[in-house]
């Protein structure tokens, strides 16, 4: 057998590190594609929950806007009665403050006749 020359020997080594750095690059390689298609397939499911939850949501945001012009309606509605009401007191009150006062008036009258009379005799 020959002996190896010192040239050849460091070639060969040169040549097995090579190999080496170029074997953990692919196993390096191939990893990052399988965390790749991990990711993927995360991100594909991640969407699909988003899409629900979003649908979900659109859906809950249109019920509250239907409540809530419900309850415009109702306050709408409160404050015309509250209107009609204040508008029905004060008529109510023009209406019947003349007529009491001179109800009240007439009484007290006769109550001081009454006195008065109870009184003379």
């Amino acid at each position: 057998m020959a002996a190896v020359s010192a040239g050849t020997a460091v070639v060969i080594a040169i040549t097995v590190a090579a190999t080496l750095v170029v074997l953990g690059l692919l196993w390096a390689a191939c990893s990052l594609l399988r965390t790749a298609r991990q990711l993927q397939l995360l991100a594909d499911e991640l969407a699909d929950h988003t899409a629900l939850v979003l649908t979900s949501v659109e859906v809950a945001m249109s019920r509250a806007q239907g409540d809530l012009d419900r309850v415009d309606d109702l306050i709408g509605s409160a404050e015309a009665i509250n209107q009609a009401v204040g508008s029905t007191s004060r008529l109510a009150q023009l209406a019947f403050s003349g007529p009491l006062i001179k109800l009240m008036a007439l009484r007290a009258g006769t109550a001081r006749a009454g006195r008065r009379l109870r009184r003379a005799s």
